[in-house]
């Protein structure tokens, strides 16, 4: 005999339609928000689609020096056992040199050996580098870092805290992702009353908490939106009975408000998989020549770009997805699992470039890979430890690509980029997050003058736009 549900339970079971909690937008509260940093009335569609790396990526076994010189040979004798040869790596054609840490340039990077078609869109001039980027609160060095001198994110190398600085902000317990409260900002632009523009592929998740709870993210699966489990005909004829009710139950009209927004949402996701599905665009081809079919990555953006391909379902012009893999917390075997995750973020990406080209929508598609921090520069034996600074990407037409942006560091271990007493080249990040975030965000469309509202402690920095920075990695006009 089965239990009776309670109402946690039962709540629970509602989420698997898609949202967890009711959205204002489902409610068609959306009016009530301001939106003084949203460009006015625009029709125009942009998307931004958030690559999770999870685990912190060994990012300087992603893109790393090849050709002779001092950082080669500094890479080489830093990274020993687990340095890649030079002749493995995929040349980068780097448009101008990249800004090393010390006041030099260097342009003889390549991509790992198993990223390929990384290498190829950046040499199309369709993805950019973000060198050594990480949560920072200020400017740091080493100096700064041992004295104590500077406000630091809390918790430095903890996998949960990390993430959430990444995802949120590096100064408090959290209160919103910068994703979510973008999607606040920009409520205007995103009018549908019966689908949250916060989509996830990857479960409820930091990056798309609101700060005024006003918008709820929606999760959905990735062959369409998910099913409410055991909904058969006599259940579903028996649970929209008692939805369908009169009430006056406080808990009963929630659930109610819940249900009834996430079958629209439902049906509005459904309608768009089905546009996608009925296009010219031949998705299981594409990502099956990308090597990316039936992987947890390619599997997300496949979905990512159904619904992108089917906006036609809905009046959403600023939709911000989130997708997420794990796997890279790689402490031993480093190269060969390291190898596996650049496989499957290699054609995952491949996929989703294609597919966006193929259906019209790379120019207005930004994607931004990244990883709550990077890793020990030096190994332990077969692996790396936790970092701070690592390589991030971002992907897209609008991306002023083929360009290594921010500095790259200097690869001296116990220099002033190095925060590690032992020497073992724990990065410090010479560019925030954040920094790279706001001009995200902007491209979007918040306003400069919001973006502090966004990211509190980008006043600590150089304007992210300022030509010293070299962050300017979103094309003029896009």
């Amino acid at each position: 005999m089965k239990k009776n549900l309670t109402r946690r339970q039962f709540g629970k079971n509602l989420s698997t339609l898609g949202l967890s909690a009711l959205s204002v937008n489902a409610l068609g509260l959306s009016g009530l928000l301001s939106s003084s940093g949203a460009m006015a009335q625009s029709t125009d569609y942009k998307a931004l689609v958030y690559v999770y790396l999870f685990g912190g990526n060994d990012s300087f076994n992603m893109v790393v020096p090849k050709e002779a010189g001092d950082l080669r040979t500094r890479y080489e004798s830093g990274r020993g056992s687990i340095a890649l040869p030079a002749n493995d790596l995929h040349q980068l054609n780097l448009l101008s040199p990249a800004l090393i840490s010390n006041g030099e340039s260097y342009d003889g990077f390549g991509m790992h050996p198993n990223c390929p078609d990384l290498a190829t869109i950046f040499n199309n001039g369709e993805m950019g580098v973000l060198s050594n980027i990480g949560n920072l609160i200020e400017p740091t060095d080493r100096t700064s870092f041992e004295a104590a001198s500077q406000q630091l994110p809390p918790q430095l190398f903890s996998h949960a805290d990390q993430s959430r600085q990444l995802l949120s902000e590096p100064i408090s317990a959290i209160r919103y992702g910068w994703g979510g409260r973008v999607a606040e900002i920009l409520a205007d632009l995103n009018p549908d009353p019966t689908l949250s523009p916060l989509v996830s592929t990857a479960g409820l998740n930091p990056f798309q908490l609101t700060l005024n709870r006003s918008i709820s993210t929606y999760s959905t699966g990735t062959q369409g939106p998910s099913a409410l489990r055991n909904n058969t005909t006599v259940r579903s004829t028996m649970l929209d009975g008692y939805m369908r009710a009169p009430s006056f139950d406080l808990f009963s009209q929630r659930y109610r408000d819940v249900y009834d927004s996430a079958v629209l949402a439902n049906s509005t996701v459904g309608q768009a998989f089905d546009i996608a599905n009925s296009s010219s665009v031949e998705y299981d081809s594409i990502f099956t020549a990308a090597g990316a079919e039936n992987t947890p990555l390619g599997d997300q953006l496949k979905a990512i770009a159904k619904l992108i391909g089917g906006r036609a379902a809905s009046s959403n012009n600023r939709p911000v997805y989130f997708v997420r893999i794990g796997g890279f917390d790689q402490h031993t075997s480093l190269l060969e699992d390291h190898g596996e995750r650049m496989q499957e973020l290699n054609n995952g990406l491949k996929g989703f470039r294609d597919a966006l080209i193929e259906q019209g929508d790379f120019e207005n598609t930004l994607t931004h890979i990244g990883s709550e921090f990077g890793r020990t520069f030096t190994p332990n034996s077969s692996g790396t430890d936790h970092g701070w600074g690592g390589n991030m990407m971002v992907m897209g037409g609008a991306v002023n690509g083929g360009h290594m942006y921010g500095r790259y560091p200097d690869l001296v271990l116990g220099g002033e980029r190095d925060a590690d007493s032992r020497n073992r080249g724990r990065w410090i990040p010479q560019t925030s997050t954040h920094q790279a975030a706001a001009i995200m965000s902007h491209w979007l469309g918040v306003e400069r003058g919001d973006l502090n509202d966004i990211f509190p402690t980008l006043s600590n920095f150089d304007d992210p736009f300022g030509a010293n920075v070299n962050l300017d990695f979103i094309r003029q006009g896009a």
